[in-house]
């Protein structure tokens, strides 16, 4: 299943799409949430090509904070959330959104608890070091999945200015560098994204 990061304008707390979410669960089936297209809301990334290349990114992580705030988490407790891209680079407000979730006024239980209970993956312009680095000192390894935007580039404009299939090889072998606890890499890169998509019962 998929849904956008807003729906017409819709955040993702709201209670129209409590049917959606009751779906899911009772199918056991992931939710992939994608950045809208153009995210509606964001008056100031009108120019520059600004709601592609930075609007998408807020937009996800209003989304991952409004579906902690909004307590979809708490009230669905077999959800699986996958949001793309980092969850918009998410894990680098992670720490403030833990100490101001008290302002939130509407949890009933801590904040890490639910965040820890979401996926994000690792696309978002194919990937790239700086991202991968900064998720993983704020996410769980086991709570990433592997992706990219291949073949398009991140501005959608074209397909063929994005870094291609070497690229997509290098940011394979840059995460199996990485000082990951045992199994950790492999989670990323594909069992993680097995379990959830039930790839690993067959």
């Amino acid at each position: 299943m998929t849904i956008a990061s807003q729906v017409n304008g819709l955040s993702l707390d709201a209670p129209r799409l409590a049917p959606f979410y009751r779906t899911a669960c009772a199918l056991d089936l992931a939710v992939f949430v994608h950045p809208a297209q153009i995210p509606a809301g964001y008056a100031l990334f009108g120019e520059y090509d600004l709601a592609r290349i930075i609007g998408r990114e807020v937009d996800l992580q209003v989304a991952v904070t409004r579906v902690i705030a909004g307590r979809v988490m708490e009230e669905y407790p077999t959800l699986k959330l996958v949001f793309a891209h980092f969850g918009g680079g998410i894990a680098a407000v992670r720490e403030r959104l833990e100490a101001k979730a008290g302002r939130f006024g509407t949890l009933r239980r801590p904040f890490m608890e639910s965040f820890d209970r979401l996926y994000f993956d690792t696309a978002g312009f194919e990937g790239g070091p700086i991202a991968l680095r900064c998720a993983l000192a704020g996410i769980r390894p086991d709570r990433l999945v592997f992706a990219t935007d291949y073949p398009q580039d991140f501005t959608g404009a074209t397909t063929q200015t994005g870094k291609g299939i070497e690229g997509i090889r290098e940011y394979v072998g840059m995460i199996r560098g990485l000082e990951l606890p045992g199994g950790a890499a492999a989670a990323i890169l594909g069992d993680t994204a097995a379990r959830l998509l039930h790839l690993d019962a067959r």
